[in-house]
């Protein structure tokens, strides 16, 4: 990633530019909150209604969409976000994967089971879905890492509304179209255009369920710190590591430096499995470095 992908609000719009370049990829504008969470709510019965296989088989032919809009979709994540078009590509792979991922999770995970027990009862085990789930996504990733939140609730029989970084949307919007084409419903799965001031009433929205959010340490703290007092809602954090590498009696420097270099700067060190501390021995004293 050669720089950090740039947006700008214009009155009620958000615009993205390439980073690399300075033009104008998209805009559109801000979405109505309150909106978004009203039909979310109202569609989640008929969603949650539908068949796991039904379900399944719809989140399956998402990721076939994906791979038929691969090379658009590897080109637009490059553009705006900055990354290198290898790197974008992999990201595309990513989506894809994670649908046969996310159904194996679901069936190791979710099995109902009905037990008897010594005083003639009977105890039983079920999985319902929650409800309508905010998904929160990072400029990073911005395709593969709210997919990995996307997905899975999808399959359990949550609704999504999903809100992109504001630093990358058009990759955001370009994600749920897949999800549409593929026939899931629109209320299903719907996109939320904005910047903190949106993302901040989604977290705090009373008719939201959850909130699955990838992105910054600071951030994360602070929806945790908003909804510590309301366990009915789910709320799911992944944020940025602090990830030390060993480098300890190798005899082969050079590819312990190639890797430990690719470790520390692919993606400019911006994901969460980077390199942020590298320990090696010198004589008898081990040190460290930080990134």
């Amino acid at each position: 990633m050669n720089a950090i992908p740039a947006t700008s609000s214009i009155g009620d719009e958000i615009v993205s530019y390439a980073p690399a370049t300075g033009e104008e990829l998209w805009r559109s504008a801000v979405s109505d909150v309150d909106d978004l969470v009203t039909r979310a709510r109202r569609a989640w019965p008929t969603w949650a209604a539908q068949s796991l296989s039904n379900r399944i088989e719809l989140v399956r032919r998402f990721a076939n969409e994906v791979r038929k809009e691969a090379d658009a979709f590897a080109h637009l994540i490059a553009s705006e976000t900055g990354k290198p078009l290898w790197e974008a590509r992999t990201e595309v792979e990513s989506v894809v994967a994670k649908v046969d991922i996310s159904v194996r999770a679901y069936a190791e995970r979710t099995s109902q089971r009905k037990l008897d027990n010594a005083l003639q009862g009977t105890m039983s085990l079920r999985h319902k879905p929650h409800g309508v789930m905010a998904v929160l996504g990072p400029y990073n990733f911005p395709a593969h890492l709210p997919n990995g939140h996307i997905v899975p609730a999808l399959i359990a029989g949550n609704v999504v509304v999903f809100k992109p970084s504001e630093k990358t949307p058009a990759a955001g919007e370009f994600l749920v179209k897949c999800f549409h084409r593929a026939g899931i419903p629109a209320g299903a799965v719907q996109l939320c255009i904005g910047g903190p001031a949106q993302g901040q009433a989604l977290v705090a929205h009373e008719d939201v369920d959850g909130v699955l959010f990838t992105g910054s340490a600071n951030a994360g703290i602070a929806i945790n710190r908003k909804l510590a007092g309301q366990p009915g809602k789910i709320v799911a954090l992944e944020m940025g590591g602090n990830n030390p590498i060993i480098a300890w009696d190798t005899p082969k420097l050079q590819d312990a430096a190639a890797l430990i270099v690719q470790s520390a700067f692919t993606s400019a060190g911006r994901r969460c499995s980077a390199g942020r501390r590298l320990i090696v021995k010198a004589r008898s004293t081990m040190i460290w470095w930080a990134r």
